[in-house]
């Protein structure tokens, strides 16, 4: 299985962002920022097997929001209070996950700036959630816009308040950060080439998955080059796990 979040860039002007993610990259899960209906992607003559599979919500009035699509299970719409477009949730039932879990709870998460630091909202939203969740395992992906990962010998050391952001991931919510796990001790890739340094590697996009599925995770890539770099400012991160057979990693 696949899980990929992606930052498509106002809309996603082109359209091709979702196809080929979910067609040529075969992602089941897919969280999506910054993106118009998921019609003007799929378009329901185009995509009949694909209707009622995404959940999406407009970012006040920006035209575009965030989405979630997945090709498993039913997918039920979750609202979070005071971040309707920038955060859109779904309750997941009848899925393969291990664990025993009856029911998942995503998030693709794009945090605002709301005239504040982004590690103000996005302890925001996490409060948002946490009420919501009830005990819940959850997913939760997206645009943080700051620093989800740490590297000791980053060119960019990651602010205190970013790795209080990682550590509540971890401690209250119970999660891994599936590019730290899977590339461990690298140095971070690069998700977001701001225009005013394409050069610096900001990572600020990431995939947070319950620690039950640590050992089923099995790689987690930042997807570059120039075609995508034409398509957006952020590059697609794509988590697979192996939830048939088991860990492929000893």
């Amino acid at each position: 299985m696949k899980i990929a979040t992606y930052n498509i860039l106002k809309g996603g002007s082109k359209r091709v962002h979702w196809a080929k993610m979910i067609e040529e990259h075969h992602v089941d899960l897919l969280l999506v920022q910054e993106s118009y209906h998921p019609d003007e992607h799929l378009p329901p003559m185009l995509y009949p097997e694909f209707v009622g599979k995404s959940t999406w919500e407009m970012a006040e009035k920006n035209g575009w929001g965030s989405a979630i699509f997945s090709r498993m299970g039913s997918l039920g719409a979750i609202s979070v209070p005071s971040y309707t477009g920038w955060v859109v949730g779904a309750s997941l039932q009848d899925t393969a996950f291990p664990g025993g879990y009856q029911e998942v709870l995503v998030f693709s998460l794009h945090a605002p700036s709301h005239n504040e630091p982004y590690h103000k909202q996005v302890n925001k939203i996490l409060d948002k959630i946490a009420k919501i969740r009830t005990g819940r395992s959850v997913v939760i992906a997206g645009d943080f816009n700051l620093s989800v990962s740490h590297h000791a010998d980053s060119t960019r050391p990651t602010r205190k308040q970013d790795l209080a952001i990682q550590e509540r991931l971890k401690i209250e919510f119970g999660l891994i950060n599936c590019w730290e796990c899977a590339n461990p001790n690298q140095p971070l890739a690069q998700t977001l080439r701001w225009t005013g340094n394409r050069t610096i590697p900001y990572h600020c996009d990431g995939i947070f998955v319950p620690y039950a599925w640590k050992e089923r995770l099995v790689a987690c890539e930042v997807l570059s080059g120039d075609g995508w770099n034409s398509l957006s400012d952020h590059n697609p991160v794509v988590a697979t796990f192996d939830f048939a057979n088991g860990p492929s990693k000893g």
